[in-house]
C-alpha cells in the first residue's frame, strides 16, 4: 500500500436509499475535498455528491503507516456511502486514521452547503449480541510480539489455544518497533559474533544501568535463551537481518540487534507467525476484546470477550495470558503517572486491558514505566518517519537545546542515543526548544548537514535517517517560517525577541546564549562537554526557537508478576493459570528505555514463549 490510496467507491443512489439512509438532503451535487489529521500527517479524501446523497469518498493523499491503518483507510470510505453518514463506527486500532476521514467528510459536506445532521447515523444504542460458549487451554489476550509467541508456543507443546485481538488487525505496537535482541542467533553465528560477549556480560551491564532497580532474575530469564527465541521465529516464518548495533552512540556496545528484513511490510512478518500458529491447529479472533477474567480459589478457569458486533465469547480454559500491550492509548492513565501529556507511540488499543482485568481479580499492580525514547516537535509527524522538516532542527547536533527557564540542560549530541536525549528532555517537563540561527537555517537548507561537518546521521528507526548529511535540506526554511505561524516555532532578531517570543526569561536567555557562543569560540564547551565539532557559533542575531518535547516507544506495565511471569497478588500468591509479557510488564526495567538495542521487543518475544511453554506445561497436568 503506497502513500497514495485512490479507491472509487460508487453506489447507484436507489441503492444508498435502499440501505435505510436518510432523505435525500439539501447538498450541491460535485466533488469536495476535505481534509483530517492523521497519526502521521494529513489524510485528504475526495467526497463525491449526487442527488443528495454521498455517493464516493476516496482518499487521495495520506502518509499513515499501512500496516496499522489500512483497513480504515478502506472500510471507513465504504462505510460512508453505505450508510450516508460521516459518523460511522471506526476500525478498532486505527481510530486516530478513521477519524481523520470521517473530519474530512465534514468538511466536504459542509463546504457543499449541506448540514451535517442530515449525514448523520442513528444514535441508537447497540444491543448486545449473542454469547457463545467455547472450550480451549490456553486463551492468549493481544497479537503483537509478546501474544503471537505465547499463542504460538502455547500450540505447539500440545495446548489447545485461543488467540483473541481487540484491533482489526494483528502486530500492535511492535509492528513500529525496529527488531529484538538476541544473544547467540544463528545470525550471530554467521556473523562471527556469537560468543564474543556473555549473557552474563550483558545481565550485569543492564544492572549496572538500572542501578538495580529492577528485577534482574527476570531479565535474565527472558534472555538467556534469547537467540534461540531469535532462530525459532524464523524457523516459524519470522525473518531478520543481523544489524549488531544501529545507533552511533551504542557503537561499543553488545551488538545484539536483530532488524525485521523487511522494514516495509512489517505485517508479513506476524502473517507468517500467524499461519504456523493455524497450521498447528490454533483458533484465532480479531476485533475480540477480552474484558473479565474468570476466576476461583486464585486459579483461572476462563475469559469473557466481545466482539465487534456485541458476541460474547464465554471461553472456559486453565491458563490465560495477558500480552494486551500495556497503557499507551490510556491518556488519563498516562498522564497520571507522568503527571503531564507525554507524546507516545500507539495503535489506540492500549488501555491497560491486562491491569485492569488482572487487579479485578486480586492481582497487585506491577510497576509502570514510560519507555523514554528520542525526541520531536508538536508537528504531529510521527517521530522517525524521516518526514518533519522542522524537527531536524532538533535532531542536528549543532543546535542549543534550552528549558522553560531559558537554560542549557544537556549536551545536543546526547541526540545519538534515543534513551539519554528523551530522560534528559522528560526531566525538564512536558517540552523545551532547539535553538539554531536564522544563517544556519538558510546554510542548511542550501547544502545540508555537511556543511557544518557533520558525517553521523541521527536515526530512531532502522534504515530511516533524520536528516540528510550530503544533500540540502530543502524547503527547511519554510518549514520552519510555516512552524512560526503555527505557534510552534518562534522567531526573534534578538536573543531578547527570541525569548519573548518563547515566553521564557529574557536574561537567562541571553546569557546561554552568549556563553554558549563563548564556548564555540574557545572550540570547548566547559559546562556539558558536548564534542567540540558540533560547537557552532549561533551569532549575536537572528534566530528560530523550535518547541520540542519527549518521546515515549509505550507506557508499560501495571500487571505484577515475579520473576517467571506468572501473575501475582500483593503478598506473592501466584494466581494459578494466569501470566503476563510484552508491555504489561515492567519489574525487570528501572524507569527508561534501555541503552541495549532491541530489548523492549525481545522481552516481548521471549516472554510470550516462556508463558506459553508454561500454560502448555498447566494444561497437561
Amino acid at each position: 500500500m503506497g502513500n497514495t490510496i485512490r479507491r472509487i467507491l460508487a453506489l447507484a443512489i436507489a441503492l444508498a436509499m435502499l440501505l435505510g439512509c436518510a432523505a435525500m438532503a439539501e447538498v450541491a451535487d460535485g466533488t469536495y475535498t476535505g481534509t483530517g489529521e492523521g497519526n502521521h500527517g494529513d489524510v485528504v479524501v475526495e467526497t463525491t455528491f449526487e442527488g443528495g446523497v454521498i455517493t464516493s469518498v476516496v482518499v487521495t493523499e495520506q502518509v499513515e503507516n499501512p500496516d496499522v491503518a489500512g483497513k480504515a483507510l478502506i472500510d471507513i470510505p465504504a462505510a460512508i456511502v453505505a450508510n450516508n453518514a460521516y459518523n460511522v463506527d471506526t476500525v478498532t486500532g486505527a481510530t486516530v486514521t478513521s477519524t481523520a476521514i470521517e473530519t474530512a467528510v465534514q468538511q466536504a459536506i459542509e463546504a457543499a452547503g449541506g448540514n451535517l445532521a442530515d449525514f448523520e447515523a442513528s444514535a441508537a444504542e447497540a444491543a448486545e449480541g449473542e454469547t457463545i460458549h467455547l472450550t480451549c487451554d490456553t486463551v492468549v489476550c493481544g497479537a503483537g510480539a509478546a501474544g503471537m509467541a505465547a499463542a504460538l508456543s502455547s500450540q505447539q507443546n500440545g495446548a489447545k489455544t485461543i488467540l483473541v485481538e481487540k484491533a482489526a488487525n494483528i502486530g500492535g505496537v511492535s509492528i513500529i518497533a525496529g527488531g529484538p535482541m538476541g544473544i547467540d542467533s544463528k545470525d550471530q553465528q554467521e556473523a562471527g559474533v556469537a560468543g564474543t560477549f556473555t549473557i552474563q556480560e550483558v545481565w550485569r551491564d543492564w544492572m549496572d544501568y538500572n542501578c538495580w532497580l529492577c528485577d534482574g532474575t527476570l531479565f535474565y530469564n527472558l534472555f538467556q535463551d534469547s537467540g534461540h527465541t531469535v532462530d525459532w521465529l524464523e524457523e516459524n516464518g519470522m525473518q531478520f537481518n543481523f544489524m549488531g548495533n544501529e545507533q552511533a552512540a551504542h557503537e561499543g556496545g553488545f551488538p545484539t540487534y536483530h532488524i525485521y528484513a523487511d522494514q516495509e511490510n512489517k505485517m508479513g512478518e506476524y502473517l507468517a507467525l500467524l499461519d504456523s500458529f493455524t497450521k498447528a491447529g490454533g483458533e484465532y479472533y480479531l476485533e475480540t476484546a477480552a474484558y473479565e477474567l474468570k476466576a476461583e480459589n486464585d486459579a483461572i478457569t476462563g475469559v469473557l470477550c466481545r466482539q465487534a458486533d456485541g458476541t460474547i465469547l464465554d471461553i472456559d480454559c486453565t491458563s490465560v495470558c495477558l500480552c494486551t500491550g500495556g497503557f499507551a492509548a490510556n491518556t488519563d492513565m498516562v498522564e497520571a503517572e507522568v503527571g503531564f501529556h507525554l507524546e507516545t507511540f500507539t495503535t489506540g488499543t492500549q488501555t491497560g486491558d491486562g491491569a485492569r482485568m488482572s487487579q479485578a481479580i486480586g492481582a497487585g499492580k506491577g510497576k509502570t514505566i514510560q519507555q523514554l525514547h528520542g525526541v520531536t516537535s508538536f508537528s504531529g509527524i510521527q517521530t522517525g518517519s524521516g518526514m518533519d522538516d522542522i524537527a531536524k532542527a532538533i535532531y542536528i547536533p549543532n543546535c542549543i537545546w534550552v528549558n522553560t527557564r531559558g537554560s542549557r540542560f544537556c549536551p545536543e549530541d546526547l541526540n545519538y542515543d534515543t534513551a539519554l536525549s528523551s530522560n534528559s528532555t522528560f526531566n525538564q517537563g512536558e517540552y523545551y526548544y532547539a535553538i539554531i540561527s536564522q544563517e544556519m537555517a538558510e546554510k542548511l537548507q542550501e547544502g545540508g548537514a555537511q556543511v557544518y561537518g557533520i558525517d553521523t546521521e541521527v536515526r530512531y528507526e532502522p534504515t530511516v535517517p533524520l536528516f540528510s548529511i550530503t544533500e540540502g535540506w530543502t524547503g527547511f526554511v519554510d518549514a520552519l517560517e510555516d512552524g512560526c505561524e503555527k505557534g510552534i516555532v518562534f522567531k526573534g532578531d534578538t536573543a531578547e525577541e527570541l525569548a519573548e517570543a518563547m515566553g521564557v526569561n529574557a536574561d537567562m536567555l541571553a546569557a546561554t546564549i552568549r556563553d554558549y557562543n563563548a564556548c564555540c569560540e574557545n572550540g570547548f564547551d566547559e559546562l556539558l562537554g558536548k564534542d567540540p565539532k558540533y560547537l557552532t557559533n549561533l551569532g549575536e542575531k537572528g534566530y528560530y526557537a523550535v518547541k520540542a518535547r519527549p518521546m515515549s516507544l509505550g507506557a508499560i506495565g501495571g500487571v505484577l508478576v515475579n520473576s517467571n511471569l506468572q501473575v501475582i497478588k500483593e503478598d506473592g500468591t501466584v494466581i494459578t493459570g494466569l501470566f503476563a509479557a510484552g508491555n504489561d510488564v515492567a519489574e525487570f526495567y528501572n524507569n527508561s528505555y534501555p541503552l541495549i538495542e532491541g530489548v523492549s521487543l525481545g522481552s516481548a518475544f521471549n516472554g510470550g514463549r516462556m508463558i506459553g511453554e508454561q500454560a502448555a506445561a498447566l494444561a497437561k497436568r
